[in-house]
């Protein structure tokens, strides 16, 4: 039963220990708690819904990103594909929606960054300061951009906002740390397979302000089954970090009819000033 003051409340549970979870609510961080236990007794559980934004503010709100999500309307159609029978996956696309989210187990060094940045209002979010977001962020709209030698992948409210995949499958043998990391990739029949390494300390791992390690290495499996949507499985391996690595799917709509506009989040910038912990 819910309630307008935000209380929900669920009668007649058989005592034992429960996991809680709540996904799939716009523009919010995923919530889950474990072993919850449940007596004769009422349990309370006091839950936070974190934003699964930049900084939350204006425009960038759970109304907001609903709104987008409501202007979704997929074309149909088969695959488009480059002039060697390749997927082409050139286009304008909504931020994906994650359709398996994995089961990430971070080591309690890793838990415990986490808390301390999110306690601090993810004040020291590199975003606040005009870098990158974080490794596995994408959008809310990003552009993908396909030639024969290149990938190249843009966010559409990042600085600088893009990288490059080179289709060469190669890394070098000592590539220089940057907040994207090192990206090739190598086709497996239809499927596109990214490989990721080499990322810059400073930038963060997720939206949930988890941290990484010199080892961590993300491979993305991209296929377009049809002209209107974009398939994706995450691959994260950090042993630094992680227990083991878990994999996220995902879908993207094709947003056919936008383009994205230019980015420069150092121009007339408001939000740093305000950006406190507690």
């Amino acid at each position: 039963m819910t309630a307008r003051d935000g209380k929900y409340t669920l009668e007649n549970l058989a005592p034992g220990a429960y996991d809680v979870s709540i996904t799939g609510v716009p523009a919010m961080l995923n919530f889950e708690r474990k072993s919850v236990a449940v007596d004769s007794k009422p349990t309370i559980l006091e839950i936070r819904m974190d934003f699964n934004t930049q900084l939350g503010t204006l425009g960038e709100d759970r109304v907001n990103l609903a709104a987008d999500a409501r202007r979704h309307n997929p074309p149909s159609g088969p695959t488009p594909r480059t002039k060697d029978g390749k997927p082409d996956f050139s286009g304008v696309w909504w931020r994906p929606r994650d359709v398996d989210g994995g089961k990430p187990q971070f080591l309690p060094a890793a838990e415990a960054v986490s808390r301390e940045r999110r306690a601090l209002n993810n004040k020291d979010n590199p975003q606040t300061r005009c870098l990158p977001g974080a490794v596995l962020r994408f959008g809310p709209l990003f552009e993908m951009v396909q030639s024969e030698k290149y990938l190249v992948i843009i966010n559409d409210d990042e600085s600088p906002g893009f990288h490059q995949v080179y289709l060469n499958g190669r890394h070098p043998e000592d590539p220089n740390p940057a907040w994207y990391g090192h990206n090739t990739a190598r086709w497996d029949g239809d499927t596109l397979v990214v490989d990721r390494v080499a990322f810059d300390e400073r930038i963060w791992l997720d939206q949930g302000a988890h941290p990484h390690s010199p080892k961590l290495h993300v491979v993305e499996r991209y296929r377009r089954p049809d002209l209107g949507h974009l398939e994706s499985e995450v691959t994260v391996e950090d042993p630094g970090v992680l227990a083991k690595p878990y994999t996220i799917k995902r879908v993207a709509d094709l947003a056919q009819g936008y383009d994205i506009y230019e980015f420069i989040c150092a121009e007339n910038e408001r939000d740093a000033r305000h950006m406190v912990g507690k």
